[in-house]
């Protein structure tokens, strides 16, 4: 697997924790990161409003500004050129 930027594994927690509450464990399965990146980037989305922690339960769910930020991350990759489709730039 190739090396996620922050964006990349901020979007792939958040995809982990739409439509229902989730437990940390699958989270970290879902959007296939360790744990101290898990610990990491759950609390700056919670900080920032992107996920919701339910301390009675120990759960997360994304917010709606968390839904935004994947439409945003969403509609970013729709502009971008896949790697495939760059030129090579290489002589």
């Amino acid at each position: 697997m190739k090396n996620r930027s922050d964006i990349e594994i901020m979007a792939s927690i958040l995809r982990s924790t739409t439509g229902k509450w989730e437990y940390k464990t699958t989270i970290m399965n879902n959007a296939s990161v360790s744990h101290s990146q898990l610990i990491r980037y759950l609390a700056i989305a919670v900080e920032r409003g992107l996920v919701e922690y339910s301390e009675v339960r120990d759960l997360y769910r994304i917010t709606e500004a968390g839904l935004v930020f994947l439409d945003k991350y969403t509609c970013l990759l729709r502009l971008l050129p896949k790697s495939q489709d760059l030129p090579d730039l290489a002589h």
